[in-house]
């Protein structure tokens, strides 16, 4: 059973916003990121079915996640990685001894994992593949949910697996918060949220009909400002983290709205990578 992560007020995020901002700190987890939680169901599915080889598509948490889950409970990890992934990123998939395969771009390496999956009888864990991915991320929208009743939720977006997944749980506990997609189509800083592929449809785009959602694109300058507010709260945060509370500078909000960010990815797994983001000042 996944042990609760931490959920906080944070102080000087609600001062900057003049409302009350929760931060949902998934950092806490085994490999700092709300991916093991999709990891922990996938292995449960695949460890009763009796699977033995697994493959993601990943540009770094996923994989590390995957692989981490993977090599602990015996299992043959194979991931595929799209070009000049960041070395740290590299370095913690490599740790983990999963077989790596490496495309041109993200969205050729998902297609190669696929097909591989496909040929050699995999289990394809990727964005659309895997209900247990959905369900991982379901257990986090009901930990909020016994918490606090926010009206609006925040989550980091690229394929859209935890925002669609955070929604779930949400509807489970009867609250049915406006969900947010904070996402970066063009960013160096936050390469996990890089681009904003969608793979995880319909559920993604059915969770932003029926919460009267929106996505909201936020900006490297943005991003860097969000990392720095958020160290003063006392977290050491990923970009694609940041992005979540970036995105707040483009919500209407009052003294009176109530707000949840997912605060995923630890900025402590790439000290090379934050040292750089804290370093730019406005990009």
């Amino acid at each position: 059973m996944h042990t609760p992560t931490p959920l906080r007020i944070l102080p000087d995020c609600s001062r900057r916003f003049g409302c009350k901002v929760y931060g949902k700190l998934e950092i806490y987890n085994f490999t700092g990121s709300h991916k093991d939680r999709e990891s922990q169901e996938i292995i449960k599915y695949a460890v009763s079915a009796g699977v033995r080889k697994l493959a993601i598509a990943s540009t770094g948490n996923a994989a590390i996640s995957l692989a981490a889950y993977s090599y602990v409970h015996g299992l043959e990890c194979h991931v595929h990685l799209p070009q000049g992934i960041a070395l740290e990123r590299l370095a913690q998939i490599q740790a983990y001894r999963p077989v790596i395969h490496v495309a041109s771009t993200y969205r050729e390496a998902f297609a190669e994992c696929q097909e591989q999956c496909r040929r050699e009888g995999m289990l394809d864990c990727n964005p659309g593949s895997r209900f247990e991915k959905l369900r991982g991320n379901s257990r986090l929208g009901a930990e909020i949910a016994t918490r606090i009743k926010p009206g609006c939720m925040v989550c980091p977006t690229n394929n859209g697996t935890l925002l669609a997944g955070v929604w779930m749980g949400m509807k489970y506990r009867k609250l049915r918060p406006r969900m947010i997609a904070a996402v970066a189509k063009e960013t160096r800083l936050a390469e996990g949220i890089a681009g904003f592929h969608r793979l995880e449809e319909p559920a993604l785009s059915e969770c932003l009909e029926e919460s009267r959602g929106e996505v909201i694109e936020v900006t490297d300058p943005e991003i860097v400002e969000a990392t720095r507010l958020l160290l003063k709260d006392g977290l050491i945060v990923e970009g694609a983290a940041a992005a979540a509370v970036a995105s707040l500078n483009q919500l209407d909000l009052s003294s009176r709205s109530k707000v949840c960010c997912i605060i995923t990815g630890s900025g402590l797994k790439f000290p090379n990578t934050i040292g750089e983001l804290l370093r730019t000042g406005a990009v």
